[in-house]
C-alpha cells in the first residue's frame, strides 16, 4: 500500500511536543519543591527536543519555498513575523495571567513593570534586562533571535549550509558548551556575548536543518517490514528513553550530549515517514494535543505557583496531576478563545485600521 503523506502535520511528532511539554511541566514543578519530589529532574532536556524539531521546519520551508521576487531579507522578516503573530496571542494571556499572580506575592518597582515590556515582545533573550513576567518565553525569544540569523543563510545557500555551515556551528557551539559549563541547563547564564539558551538555540536549529537532510534520504529508501520494525524500534525506545534518562539523578551534568543525540536520532526517523506509527499516529485528535503544547508551556509557571501557595498542605504527586490537569484545561480554553477570536474579529480589526483598495 502507498505511505500516506501529510505535508502540515506528522503525527508522531505531534505526540512527542505533547509528551515533552508535560515533561516539562513536571521538570518545572519539581524544580520549586524539589524536597517534595523528584519526578523528571532533568527534564529541561525538553526544550532540545524543540529546537530540533523548529530547526527540521525551518530547513524544510526555506528549502521549498518558491522561487519569488520578494527581496531575501524581507523574507526572512515576514518569515518571523509570522512566527510572531502565531505565538503573540497566548503570550499576551500569559503575561496578564503571570502578572497578577506573581503581583499577588511580588511587589513589582514601576522600573521592573515598564522592563517587563521586553519580556512581552520576546526580547529578553538578546541581553537587554528584563523582568520574567513569563520566564518560559526564554526558548520563544532565542529560537526567533536564531532563526533571524538562520533562515536567510539556509535560503541563500541552501544545501551548502546543511553540509558545510550546519556542522560547524554544531561541533564549534556545542564543543564550547560542553567544555565551558558540562551542561545545557541554565538559558538565563551570560556567556559573554549572549546567554546559553540562545547558543542553544543556535546550533540546535542548525542541527535540525542537519536532520532534515537526513531525514530526506530515509524517506527515499523502500525499507522491508523488517527494516520498518527495526527503525521504528530504535524511534520508539530513544523517545521513551528519555523519560527514563531525566530521571537519573544529576543525569542533567552526565547526559545532556548523550539525550541531545538519542533526540536527534528518533527525531530523524519520526519526520522519514518510514516507520510503522506513522499512519497511526496521524490522527486530528494528535494534531489538537500539539495545539494545546505552546498554551501548557506558557501558562503552566502561574498555575503551578498558584496551586503551590493554595495547596500548601496537598502532597507532591497529588499536586503533579492538579497542575498538569489545570494546565490542560486553562489551555484548552486558552486555545478556543483564541481561535474564535482570530476567526471573528480579524478581518474587522484590520479594516479599522487599514483602508481597502477600491
Amino acid at each position: 500500500m502507498e505511505k500516506q503523506t501529510n505535508n502540515n502535520h506528522n503525527g508522531i511528532i505531534s505526540l512527542w511536543k505533547f509528551v515533552f511539554c508535560i515533561m516539562i511541566v513536571i521538570f518545572h514543578v519539581t524544580e520549586r519543591i524539589p524536597e517534595q519530589g523528584n519526578w523528571m529532574k532533568n527534564g529541561a532536556i525538553g526544550v532540545e527536543f524543540f529546537f530540533l524539531v523548529s530547526g527540521y521546519l525551518m530547513a524544510k520551508k526555506a528549502l521549498n519555498v518558491k522561487e519569488n521576487n520578494v527581496h531575501l531579507g524581507q523574507e526572512n522578516i515576514q518569515y518571523i513575523w509570522k512566527k510572531v503573530k502565531s505565538f503573540f496571542p497566548y503570550i499576551l494571556i500569559a503575561f496578564i495571567c503571570s502578572f497578577i499572580v506573581k503581583s499577588w506575592y511580588n511587589e513589582y518597582s514601576k522600573s521592573q513593570i515598564i522592563n517587563s515590556i521586553w519580556n512581552l515582545f520576546l526580547l529578553d533573550m538578546s541581553g537587554i534586562k528584563s523582568t520574567p513576567i513569563v520566564g518560559q518565553t526564554w526558548y520563544i525569544s532565542s529560537m526567533l533571535i536564531s532563526m533571524l540569523i538562520l533562515y536567510p543563510l539556509v535560503r541563500k545557500y541552501k544545501k551548502n549550509f546543511i553540509y558545510i555551515m550546519a556542522p560547524v556551528i554544531v561541533i564549534l557551539v556545542s564543543g564550547y558548551l560542553s567544555h565551558k559549563t558540562g551542561n545545557l541547563r541554565g538559558p538565563t547564564t551570560w556567556m559573554g556575548i549572549t546567554y546559553k539558551g540562545t547558543l542553544r538555540a543556535f546550533f540546535e536549529l542548525s542541527l535540525g536543518t542537519i536532520l532534515y537532510e537526513i531525514s530526506e534520504k530515509i524517506k527515499r529508501i523502500n525499507f522491508t517490514n523488517i527494516g520498518k520494525l527495526i527503525i521504528t524500534l530504535i524511534e520508539v525506545v530513544g523517545f521513551v528513553s528519555i523519560l527514563f534518562i531525566v530521571n537519573i539523578q544529576n543525569a542533567s551534568n552526565k547526559y545532556d550530549f548523550c539525550m541531545l543525540l538519542i533526540l536527534s536520532i528518533s527525531i530523524t526517523l519520526a519526520f522519514s515517514g518510514n516507520t510503522l506509527f506513522y499512519n497511526f499516529t496521524n490522527k486530528k485528535f494528535i494534531y489538537y494535543l500539539e495545539k494545546l503544547s505552546l498554551p501548557i508551556y506558557l501558562n503552566h509557571i502561574w498555575i503551578i505557583d498558584l496551586t503551590t501557595r493554595l495547596l500548601k498542605e496537598v502532597n507532591y504527586d497529588l499536586k503533579v496531576v492538579l497542575v498538569i490537569l489545570v494546565s490542560i484545561l486553562f489551555s484548552i480554553i486558552c486555545l478556543f478563545c483564541v481561535e474564535k477570536i482570530r476567526n471573528i474579529c480579524g478581518m474587522k480589526i484590520k479594516q479599522i485600521f487599514i483602508k481597502e483598495n477600491n
